[in-house]
């Protein structure tokens, strides 16, 4: 710190805390960090100060301080043990130092953390400290992939991606003359909205898969891994740096790994680095340094106990609370070296249920070979992709900063996990045994009377908060409750023809149900229902066409309309951040089957867009006809409220606000 700023510091703090300077002042027993890994475009920043135990219930007196300058005073008693204080980033791009000066009766406390604010990228990852999850485009992010090897199958991310897989991390080494392959596979995942957990082994920490690169100095690693980092890191499907494989276990110094984790974080700060750890697996601990996400490899199956995952998650994750995502690596593999056989469909889904119930922030399956390589069991790998439509419908809960209304079980082997998000609770249960097992969940707050059973499509009555159920040998159970029912601003018009045009049935997770579907020509197009986004209700459909006129068409289920008559058509959309060359922009089209359809240019954020299809008098009487919806422009928007109603029932609407909007857009 320069002299002056160093002057000018003390003299505020003197005449703020004279007690700091005739008092002793306990620099340890806080601790202090940046909710996320850095800020950008975000108006304010937030600190998360690590209560200890001791002071949770105390009367403390906290003010944060940066270059001199009070930033925000907090007074109370915490009752929690991270405690957030928000401010205003009116600073310049750059790092810095965040004091918190705190007092607790006679007793004087300081800590501090560096806090980075960076100009903004597009493809930018943050990691939340608070909530364990990440942010990629200025929304909530729920990783959800696995390893596989190199060169990556050209067609693997189109197949994985259609069942709900978002991330892939292909072991590789990185050699110069295969640069064009990992090109590839980066620029086909950006294409189809998959993400990258980009291996850099063979030129960082080591270990994992075929990562020796024989021949080559230290030297001439550093030089490789900067410029692989140079190479791809302003590529749309980064997403993190994976640069070492159970770095304990292969002896490697927390040293040398941090001195890595610098090297990456110096050429690229805008994404997060990741280390995977074996058994002991608290020995992360040590490494904490070296890395912003700590990853786990449980493999447990058959040997050891299916519970193992859940519990290495929790161990981590209560070690590491507040300061880094947690992901698990569970097994997918089996039948070779220490391992008898492959986990079974329901071992696999609890190990995985395991883990976000204990607070993993993602889910990395080792490994996919396939068709039918790792595993081996296609049934099992499915079940994998079943599991990750399911996890991408829950992952505002599961990563929710929102306060939550506790649940317990009355049957000790039943493990259950509540989250609360937009005025829903979600309620997990998971069976412990492979036994089938009763329960009765209890929910200490005030609910509906109904709760919604997620991907059984089924309801369960709430009597007296109690949940009474049955569950599979080693199976989980998802169950939505609504705390109060909401109030929608937004509500379909009351003669629309169209089933479902909020997309809110979820008979199948994860896809839209009134509708068919057809691929255009690129077998990596996708239509997902998403939680993230939404302007009524709480689904959208997103829509990613990877290339141009290749996408998805959706013919929705049929309405009937009358010859001679003029019909309304209309759907929400919005896409992501708008790119430079406006000629990027996705488009879309939306009609009524051949008789008419308009071509749109959504913007980054909800608008409607509508059109008008008049169905000639020569017609045949009262035919059925589809509303169709179809994105040739390649790119990823969302929708919402699809809607289609006869002109003249919009003119006799007794609703003035919906009338007087119709009416401007009929005149």
């Amino acid at each position: 710190m320069p002299f002056r700023a160093f002057l000018l510091f003390f003299l505020i703090s003197s005449v703020a805390f004279p007690e700091l300077f005739s008092q002793k002042v306990d620099t340890t027993s806080f601790k202090m960090n940046t909710r996320l890994s850095f800020y950008s475009d975000e108006k304010n920043g937030e600190m998360i100060i690590h209560i200890p135990a001791k002071l949770t219930s105390a009367n403390l007196d906290i003010t944060l301080t940066a270059n001199g300058k009070d930033l925000v005073k907090w007074k109370g008693v915490p009752q929690t043990k991270l405690l957030r204080l928000s401010f205003p980033l009116e600073f310049d791009r750059g790092k810095y130092i965040i004091n918190a000066h705190i007092k607790s009766g006679e007793n004087y406390y300081s800590t501090k953390s560096l806090l980075y604010l960076l100009d903004y990228k597009p493809n930018e990852v943050k990691t939340d400290c608070l909530t364990g999850g990440l942010r990629v485009n200025g929304r909530i992010f729920f990783p959800f992939g696995f390893y596989c090897y190199s060169p990556v199958d050209p067609v693997l991310p189109e197949e994985e991606v259609v069942k709900g897989f978002n991330m892939i991390s292909p072991y590789q080494k990185i050699l110069p003359e295969r640069l064009n392959e990992r090109k590839a596979y980066m620029d086909r995942c950006a294409q189809i909205g998959m993400k990258v957990h980009y291996n850099l082994l063979s030129v960082s920490g080591g270990g994992g898969v075929s990562s020796n690169i024989e021949g080559i100095s230290e030297a001439e690693k550093r030089e490789r891994l900067i410029s692989e980092i140079k190479t791809f890191m302003d590529h749309p499907a980064l997403l993190a740096w994976y640069i070492s494989d159970e770095p304990n276990g292969y002896k490697i110094p927390p040293k040398q790994l941090e001195e890595i984790y610098r090297t990456v974080r110096e050429t690229d700060p805008w994404h997060p680095v990741s280390v995977v750890f074996m058994a002991p697996f608290i020995a992360s601990k040590k490494y904490s340094d070296a890395l912003d996400i700590v990853m786990a490899d449980p493999y447990p199956i058959p040997s050891g106990s299916v519970n193992q995952a859940g519990n290495v998650v929790k161990q981590l994750a209560e070690e590491f609370e507040g300061r880094k995502p947690v992901w698990l690596v569970p097994q997918a593999f089996g039948g070779g070296e220490w391992w008898e056989r492959e986990p079974t469909i329901q071992e696999i889904r609890n190990m995985t249920y395991k883990a976000l119930v204990n607070g993993a922030g993602g889910i990395q399956y080792f490994v996919r070979h396939g068709p039918n390589s790792f595993p081996k069991s296609t049934a099992t790998w499915n079940e994998c992709g079943k599991i990750a439509m399911e996890a991408a419908e829950i992952s505002p809960w599961l990563l929710s900063e929102e306060k939550t209304i506790p649940v317990r079980s009355s049957n000790k082997n039943i493990q259950v996990w509540s989250g609360s998000h937009d005025n829903k609770l979600i309620v997990i249960a998971v069976n412990k045994l492979n036994t089938p097992q009763s329960s009765i969940i209890t929910i200490y707050g005030r609910t509906e009377s109904k709760a919604r059973v997620l991907f059984e499509n089924r309801t369960i009555n709430i009597n007296s908060g109690n949940i009474s159920d049955y569950m599979s040998a080693l199976g989980t159970q998802v169950y939505l409750v609504e705390i109060r029912k909401s109030d929608e601003k937004i509500k379909p018009f009351r003669d629309n023809l169209i089933k479902d045009p909020g997309f809110e049935d979820l008979s199948s997770p994860g896809i839209p149900s009134s509708c068919y579907a057809w691929n255009e020509g690129d077998r990596g197009s996708t239509y997902f229902l998403d939680t993230r986004e939404h302007k009524e209700g709480s689904h959208s459909l997103r829509m990613i066409t990877p290339t141009e006129n290749k996408g998805t068409r959706l013919r929705f289920y049929p309405v009937r309309v009358e010859k001679g008559r003029t019909y309304m058509v209309s759907v929400m959309a919005k896409t992501d951040s708008i790119p430079a060359d406006k000629s990027d922009i996705p488009c879309f089209e939306i009609g009524l089957a051949d008789y008419g359809r308009e071509r749109f240019y959504p913007g980054n954020t909800w608008k409607q867009f509508v059109t008008f299809v008049t169905i000639p008098a020569d017609s045949i009487p009262s035919p059925r006809v589809n509303a169709i919806l179809r994105m040739p422009g390649k790119g990823t928007v969302w929708f919402d409220m699809i809607q289609v109603a006869e002109a003249v029932e919009i003119r006799k609407s007794i609703n003035p606000a919906i009338k007087n909007f119709w009416l401007n857009q009929l005149n």
